[in-house]
């Protein structure tokens, strides 16, 4: 029986087994994919999913995002990379679900759109900003129309 590479060579793959852990090849093609649109715009016209637009709506005054992961957890869905949305500086929205992963994959797919459309730029690590135009696509969208998506996620007070 043959071991695989990656086992075989343990010590010299530690640091990008540490890596994955920590969601590091995702996040990193998502601050690729917003940098990428700092230098060449999006369409005007980027249609964006109800999710993505959920997520504008609730940052439209705070416009902090950020991608989280937590690898201690024992449930897979309860570890997955997920999005945080601050609502205010003492109030976030998390869009993970233990039962239902689907609406941390949907809201996982909406924010990689709003990086493509060019309404958010990478910070740091796992943080997010909008941009400019990303402010102002979200002043423009009524929080009415997304009350429905907003309740699957979990109001989180610090």
């Amino acid at each position: 029986m043959n071991l695989p590479p990656f086992i075989a060579s343990a010590t010299g793959q530690a640091n990008l087994w540490k890596d994955l852990i920590h969601s590091v090849p995702t996040l990193a093609a998502l601050a690729q994919l917003a940098s990428d649109r700092l230098v060449v715009s999006a369409p005007a016209d980027y249609e964006l999913s109800p999710e993505a637009r959920t997520i504008l709506s609730i940052t439209r005054n705070r416009g902090v995002i950020e991608l989280k992961s937590n690898n201690t957890e024992f449930e897979s869905s309860q570890r997955m990379l997920a999005v945080y949305v601050e609502r205010t500086a003492e109030s976030h929205v998390m869009f993970r679900s233990r039962t239902e992963p689907e609406i941390t994959v949907r809201f996982l797919e909406g924010f990689r759109q709003l990086c493509d459309a060019g309404l958010v730029m990478h910070q740091v690590g796992g943080e997010f900003s909008l941009t400019t135009r990303g402010y102002d696509t979200a002043k423009g969208i009524n929080p009415a129309e997304c009350s429905d998506l907003e309740a699957e996620g979990t109001e989180l007070e610090l």
